[in-house]
């Protein structure tokens, strides 16, 4: 009888280390398909949009972003003639357009953001960069008399809202709508909520110059954004960026341009003279979990220039990084301890 208690009592450690090994073996399955990760790039909104997702819905993520961005474009875009943007372009000076909700948001943020940088950033921008045509097919350094014409028209001011009715109207006929500057941004917001939707943990998206991360990578670590150099060679780093959560847009006279006799013409235009803009910035970064927000204000501080930086570096609602003429690298306080910077040849600016 004490030899049969004896193996009667090894059943339940035996039945423990079982167990135990079902869940090691359970665990391990869970942590791979956590690390797993799907990655796509594609051709949209005149940009490349990159995505990594990790976890154990993925693949139906990354279709659904893509799928999401696809129709976000098709309503959005300048260059789409069945868009609403395109509508509203078409009836400048004409008729009001009635939009979706979302369209009238972001026209509306887009206007308010253009009266509180003095119109540094300004969405009715297009016919000048219709005219100069610099991220399209035949880039051109335009007349002065061509340059005033299309000047003339731009003026955010003369976006005409009508929140009862949902219309949108431009005041003058000839005056278009260009919502490159602000769209990249908020539709990093919209990806965002394909990500919540399909139970998405852990993700990095990236659309031209705007950088969006979800949660940390599956070891637990912070995502590790690497901030391009202001050089025409955009693999060189500048350096590394912790960001949870936070829409990275940066602006620059490096990303897209042509050059004439030895003059680089960059994308970014100035408002107030037609040209693009003679900025004494190489590139700004701002962080910010408002896509949109981060997305406009690359734009408009790029063109107010260092003074325009040093003015906001304290802001609330978005933090700086901000690279000048001399190699200087300005930060906000708040991110001193995210940043890494990598490249010798830039140096952090004094506090």
């Amino acid at each position: 009888m004490e030899i049969a208690k004896k193996r009667t009592r090894r059943w339940p450690v035996a039945t423990a280390v079982a167990a135990l090994l079902l869940a090691l073996l359970l665990f391990g399955r869970w942590y791979e398909e956590r690390r797993a990760s799907s990655s796509s790039t594609n051709f949209l909104m005149n940009t490349f949009v990159s995505q990594t997702v990790y976890g154990p819905h993925r693949e139906e993520a990354v279709a659904a972003v893509v799928e999401r961005l696809r129709q976000f474009e098709s309503v959005y875009s300048l260059y789409k003639d069945s868009s609403q943007v395109e509508a509203i372009n078409r009836n400048a000076g004409v008729a009001p357009v009635e939009v979706d909700a979302e369209v009238f948001t972001l026209i509306a943020r887009a206007k308010a953001l253009s009266e509180e940088s003095g119109g540094a950033f300004d969405i009715t921008v297009a016919p000048l960069s219709l005219l100069w045509d610099i991220t399209g097919k035949n880039p051109r350094v335009p007349a002065q008399g061509e340059i005033d014409q299309a000047l003339a028209l731009v003026d955010y001011r003369d976006i005409l809202l009508d929140e009862e009715r949902g219309t949108v109207m431009l005041r003058r006929p000839g005056q278009k709508l260009d919502l490159g500057a602000i769209a990249k941004g908020y539709a990093c917001a919209v990806a965002g909520q394909v990500y919540r939707q399909q139970g998405v943990e852990s993700a990095v998206l990236s659309i031209g110059g705007n950088v969006y991360t979800v949660g940390h990578q599956p070891g637990g670590k912070p995502f590790d954004i690497g901030v391009s150099a202001p050089v025409k060679d955009r693999t060189e780093l500048l350096g590394t960026l912790h960001a949870d959560g936070m829409v990275i847009s940066t602006s620059g006279a490096y990303e897209r341009y042509f050059e004439v006799d030895g003059r680089r013409y960059h994308h970014i235009f100035d408002p107030a003279t037609g040209w693009p803009a003679q900025s004494d910035l190489l590139s700004v970064t701002v962080i910010s979990q408002d896509g949109a927000l981060a997305d406009a204000m690359s734009t408009a501080l790029f063109v107010e220039g260092l003074d325009g930086i040093k003015e906001n570096l304290d802001r609330e609602e978005f933090s700086l990084l901000a690279v000048d003429a001399t190699g200087a690298v300005y930060l906000s306080d708040n991110i001193r301890d995210d940043f890494v910077l990598t490249d010798e040849n830039y140096h952090l600016a004094d506090a």
